[in-house]
């Protein structure tokens, strides 16, 4: 039994959706921050193909020119276009990168987040997130607004600054996940990860739909303009968030004493250890020896791997696969390349909703949730994947953005699956949990380009099958590992010391953990309403036996005043 006893939340709960919900606004701030980060990131991806000479390295006969190609190996691919001249248009550049180099290009960022991204999360736990992710997205618009300059003076100029741009994107994940766990309660994590996740998603439909128009214009020089813009709503972003986020609900100047009362009720039993108004998230030390004994973590980790080694082969080299395999010019590849981007962000919102709903009506354990939902996401991208690999063509095109459709539908229920999963299993951990986690998933995003890179020397339909064929059984892999060893409750070496089970072999094995002292009786108004929380009988394993304390007023005391102490 717990030490304390505190009456429900109260029954003027603040709406996810409600105009004055302060927890949306953050979510949607969270959600346009991503979208900067990840599109000053990816329009390379679209860029390059009308940046590159793509015919000015030296390929076996049969690829040595587009006539050839379509005219001797690829004969059945004529049907499909009306001349050479149309689909070759916009595919002009004059920048002399070979293959191997722009997939080394692509990949810089993720190298470069390697060396930041295992301490932000640590980083923002205890400085708190608002500076850590604002210094990532700034690192990421001075980068792009410099790329056209640097990338005309040498490719050894923009691998580095690709790799500088890496060091800030390592902070952006593990920041926002520890300000979602300070300010979204457990009962709606689904949603709100699904909400401002999905600035991955808007930045594939509109970041690639946009980049791959200005491709085949004269505005600002053509492909120089894409990074100027999206420096420039970077920069935009970056004024917003100073006014209007916040580490914790209580710094925030808009919010309502109404919203954060309810916000601290509902994240009570996770942050027990916060002191008020710290930027702490927890002063706990973090326990390592029981997060490397882990084996949900284990499966998180390796579910993340196979998330981003998918997303990243399709943000970084789908508008090359689009160009090579399909034979689609530059007008209908941004639209065929933003379309499992679409689907994602449509479809992830829908079931973030629809798992929080099923966990709200006892439907599905928080557990039973992340399983299905991620054996879901892997194993039907895994599908989508084989039929790419094996049954499309430029003959198939189709078939391909059936595909591709699907793809986005299944991959976004990741986000209900590990991601959940990530932001509970220790929340009082989370930016470091979620740091160690983006490192696998660094590690996906690196080996995807270097996997293309290795096996795409010419872009035959025989090479991007080999490419397919890979990533699909990436994601069975993940599905099986999740299915078995997957969880979304609380592990015992994330709770408060005070909430350990007496035969709990952490408390009485662990010299970490000190008991903390068990809070003192407050009284809260708030609204004419006075919440009173009174003590119990309680004996400790040493025997001391605490006296029961009658209901007692005290001084009035602020909203912001309340630590999730106060709750547990």
């Amino acid at each position: 039994m717990s030490p304390l006893s505190v009456p429900p939340p109260p029954k003027t709960k603040v709406p996810i959706f409600a105009l004055k919900s302060t927890r949306l606004r953050i979510a949607l701030l969270l959600m346009l921050g991503l979208f900067c980060a990840t599109s000053m990131r990816v329009n390379l991806g679209m860029a390059v193909v009308c940046m590159v000479n793509q015919t000015a390295f030296e390929r076996p006969s049969e690829f040595s020119n587009l006539t050839t190609e379509y005219t001797e190996s690829h004969q059945k691919c004529m049907k499909s276009h009306t001349s050479l001249e149309s689909l070759a248009e916009g595919y002009d550049g004059t920048l002399l990168w070979s293959p191997k180099q722009i997939a080394l290009l692509l990949s810089a960022t993720f190298y470069g987040s390697l060396l930041t991204i295992w301490w932000s999360g640590y980083l923002a736990d205890t400085f708190g997130p608002k500076m850590v992710l604002l210094t990532g997205v700034l690192d990421c618009v001075v980068v792009a607004l410099l790329t056209p300059m640097l990338a005309t003076t040498s490719f050894y100029a923009i691998f580095i600054a690709r790799l500088i741009m890496g060091l800030g994107e390592g902070f952006v994940f593990p920041a926002m996940s520890s300000l979602a766990a300070r300010w979204f309660p457990p009962s709606e994590r689904s949603t709100f990860a699904a909400i401002y996740t999905s600035g991955n998603q808007v930045a594939g439909v509109l970041g690639i739909l946009i980049s791959s128009y200005l491709c085949g214009t004269d505005f600002l020089g053509g492909w120089p303009s894409i990074f100027y813009l999206f420096g420039f709503l970077g920069c935009c972003w970056t004024i917003a968030w100073l006014i209007f986020a916040s580490d914790l609900p209580e710094r925030n100047s808009f919010i309502t004493e109404e919203e954060i009362l309810y916000i601290k009720q509902q994240t009570a039993g996770q942050n027990t250890n916060q002191k008020a108004g710290s930027r702490k998230l927890s002063t706990i030390p973090i326990p390592w020896k029981f997060i490397a004994a882990s084996t949900p973590f284990y499966a998180n980790l390796i579910a993340q791997f196979s998330f981003n080694f998918s997303a990243s082969l399709l943000q970084s080299f789908l508008p090359t696969y689009i160009k090579q395999v399909l034979k689609v010019e530059l007008g209908k590849n941004g639209i065929y390349t933003m379309l499992p981007f679409l689907t994602q962000l449509i479809s992830k919102n829908i079931y973030g909703i629809l798992s929080d709903s099923l966990k709200r009506h006892g439907v599905l354990s928080n557990t039973a949730a992340v399983k299905i939902f991620q054996f879901v996401g892997n194993v039907g991208a895994g599908l989508c994947f084989l039929v790419l690999g094996l049954f499309v063509d430029c003959t198939t095109i189709p078939l391909a953005i059936t595909a591709l459709a699907f793809y986005g539908i299944f991959f976004s229920a990741g986000i209900c699956g590990f991601y959940t999963s990530q932001l509970s299993i220790a929340p009082a951990f989370t930016g470091t949990m979620i740091s160690i986690s983006m490192l696998s998933g660094t590690f996906g995003n690196a080996a995807s380009p270097g996997v293309v890179g290795m096996i795409n020397k010419y872009g035959s339909e025989k090479e991007w099958t080999f490419i397919w064929l890979i990533t699909a059984g990436v994601n069975f892999v993940a599905a099986a590992v999740y299915v078995v060893f997957g969880s979304a409750d609380i592990q015992e070496w994330a709770l408060p010391p005070q909430e350990f089970p007496p035969d709990s072999p952490i408390k009485s094995g662990s010299k970490q953990f000190e008991l903390s002292p068990i809070p003192q009786p407050i009284a809260i108004a708030f609204d004419n309403v006075e919440i009173e929380i009174v003590g119990e009988e309680k004996e400790d394993e040493i025997g001391r036996e605490f006296k029961p304390v009658p209901p007692m007023r005290q001084r009035s005391r602020k909203i912001s005043d309340v630590s999730a102490q106060d709750f547990s």
